[in-house]
């Protein structure tokens, strides 16, 4: 059986926001949480992948903020100093060029992480987060 008690609060219920600049859509962002009860290092992540409306947003796309830093998906295996604390969201941004529409969108954000304190003889547990949400967007 997997361990799926912490998935409802992987999304914040928080709308997705527009990034705008010089009067442009650029992308958009919204908001997400480590699913667990203690933090982690960002390296702990195997893999996440985000849809938005059933359609999977491509990696190189996607900005993940955390502790006042960026970083792309591909950085975060490498992340063995960089903490996410439980209580602290992580932005994600993807670039976008018009933004979102306005109005409800369905986001999906699928997690895979070890969890750090239960590596024993080599072994850890690998938990999968998945979550899908309704979240408004701002215009």
């Amino acid at each position: 059986m997997d361990f799926v008690a912490y998935n409802e609060i992987l999304i914040c219920e928080k709308p997705i926001r527009n990034e705008i600049v010089a009067g442009k859509k650029i992308g958009y962002t919204f908001e997400i949480r480590y699913p667990s009860y203690r933090g982690c290092y960002l390296s702990c992540i195997e893999d996440l992948k985000f849809e938005i409306d059933g359609q999977e947003i491509a990696k190189e796309k996607i900005a993940f903020s955390l502790n006042g830093k960026e970083f792309t998906i591909s950085d975060l295996p490498e992340l063995n100093h960089e903490y996410w604390y439980v209580m602290k969201p992580a932005t994600i941004r993807v670039q976008q060029i018009g933004g979102i529409a306005p109005g409800d969108h369905t986001l999906r954000v699928y997690m895979k992480h070890r969890v750090p304190y239960t590596g024993y003889f080599g072994q850890y547990l690998t938990l999968i987060s998945d979550r899908t949400e309704t979240l408004a967007a701002e215009q």
